[in-house]
């Protein structure tokens, strides 16, 4: 019995990784820092990319801790709003839309939301009954490029310098 079960963990001995998993780590560091170089990956604290839900679009360009930010809200026709301005923050962010729409829009991971009452001054950027509260956007890119070339309801491009 003491035999076989030798014979059976010297079988399961050879059948393991004989490598180091240090190499493992190692490799996955460099591909890590590869994907930061090249752009496809971005740090966590920088809230570049698209969001979006549905038809509500979102943008960020630039870098932490001052972006260029677009905003587009489609309840359908003659129901939308559309923003644009600067955004300042390495965690929640700071949104300021120009003509006093300035509130905190909170970042929780890949999302973003925004306050249940943006102030009134926001209403300037809206048609009909279409407001930029409670807007909540997941994260679907942390591409730049993608970022730039993002349209609103209005098929312009969102976060235009």
């Amino acid at each position: 019995m003491i035999c076989r079960a030798v014979v059976l963990l010297t079988l399961l001995a050879a059948c393991s990784p004989a490598h180091d998993v240090r190499e493992d780590d190692a490799a996955g560091r460099a591909l890590e820092v590869a994907a930061h170089r090249a752009g496809l990956v971005s740090e966590v604290a920088d809230a570049t990319g698209v969001y979006a839900v549905g038809e509500d679009r979102l943008c960020l360009t630039g870098a932490a801790p001052r972006y260029r930010i677009g905003v587009s809200v489609d309840f359908g026709e003659g129901q939308r709003c559309i923003g644009h301005g600067i955004a300042q923050g390495r965690g929640d962010l700071t949104v300021d839309l120009g003509d006093g729409c300035r509130f905190t829009a909170t970042r929780i991971g890949d999302q973003l939301l925004f306050p249940v009452r943006t102030p009134a001054a926001c209403a300037r950027s809206c048609q009909g009954r279409a407001t930029f509260d409670t807007l909540s956007l997941d994260r679907l890119s942390e591409a730049s490029g993608e970022a730039t070339r993002l349209r609103g309801a209005d098929g312009k491009l969102l976060c235009v310098d």
